[in-house]
């Protein structure tokens, strides 16, 4: 009886624990879904715009819910967007996206917000390829926007 209490308390805190970093984690990745979109429509304004409303957003997760590397997946997420809000260049937006979209791809792993799809494309990063994160199943690429716009698979489901 006192292991079923102890495991029914641990898994209410586990519960807990992923619902707090969820709700504070979905205003980010709604911020991170708005620089996505401007990169498709090669919109650097709308990018430099919606990159400084996710540099804001990163600022109110609170980091004390997070694992060591989710911590510096969110570090590394604020400076990526950061370098995006500080630019209208939108090749040198599309770089620094590279490195935010791997750590927004760690962080919803980890807090599971909603339901956001991991979507890769091959050519993406000169030849290596890159991921991002969608709101959408249909891929819409932000690294190549109009010139390969269907370019790229859905990887994951988080």
């Amino acid at each position: 009886m006192k292991t079923a209490r102890f495991l029914l308390a641990a898994m209410t805190a586990l519960t807990v624990s992923l619902t707090a970093a969820a709700q504070n984690t979905t205003p980010a990745l709604t911020a991170y879904y708005g620089v996505k979109d401007a990169l498709v429509a090669t919109n650097g304004a709308k990018a430099k715009t919606g990159a400084s409303t996710l540099v804001a957003a990163l600022g109110k997760v609170d980091a004390a819910k997070l694992a060591a590397s989710e911590k510096k997946a969110l570090a590394t997420a604020k400076s990526k967007a950061a370098a995006i809000s500080k630019t209208d260049d939108v090749d040198t937006q599309r770089a620094a996206f590279e490195g935010l979209s791997t750590s927004m791809i760690a962080l919803a792993k980890a807090t599971k917000p909603a339901k956001t799809f991991v979507q890769f494309c091959p050519m993406a990063a000169e030849g290596k390829g890159a991921s991002w994160l969608s709101d959408k199943r249909e891929v819409r690429n932000p690294y190549y926007g109009d010139k390969m716009l269907k370019c790229g698979s859905v990887k994951e489901e988080i």
